[in-house]
């Protein structure tokens, strides 16, 4: 697959061009669970990575209408960098409706990310253990409802 690589500037703009060997692994879950008609919770996760390595990078030639490949795109001689990046989302909801028609939200959210220029040795298995060693970003949040019946 050859993918667009980006712009590479030294003291004049390339435009290169390389090809992507991309593996990628992700996966997303929920589940809800009923504890009493006025207690719930919801889960939900999703993991995600995505490695690959760029090769045969190349740069747009002074004539990008040319009928040749080799006319269109030249060697370029930056080294092909990769890509390695790790997500993972997460979600858990309390919700429990302590008066009909009045609701209260209890929210946790928690996110990790890393992405680095290089696809690294690890496997994939590898990379998603290293991707619960992650720092997390956590965010908790309190909505409450009340139903006010006139």
């Amino acid at each position: 697959m050859s993918r667009p690589h980006g712009t590479v500037t030294d003291t004049i703009s390339h435009y290169t061009f390389a090809h992507l060997n991309l593996k990628e692994l992700s996966l997303t879950g929920r589940v809800d669970y009923t504890l009493s008609t006025a207690l719930t919770v919801q889960l939900y996760a999703q993991p995600f990575l995505s490695k690959g390595t760029y090769s045969n990078l190349r740069e747009l030639a002074a004539d990008p209408k040319a009928a040749a490949f080799d006319d269109r795109y030249t060697p370029y001689a930056a080294p092909a960098d990769g890509v390695n990046k790790k997500v993972f989302n997460s979600t858990a909801v309390l919700r429990w409706e302590y008066r009909p028609g009045s609701t209260l939200f209890i929210v946790w959210t928690q996110g990790r990310y890393d992405q680095v220029g290089a696809e690294g040795s690890r496997s994939m298995g590898g990379e998603l253990r290293d991707l619960f060693g992650l720092h997390p970003d956590n965010t908790f949040l309190v909505k409450a409802s009340y139903w006010i019946n006139w």
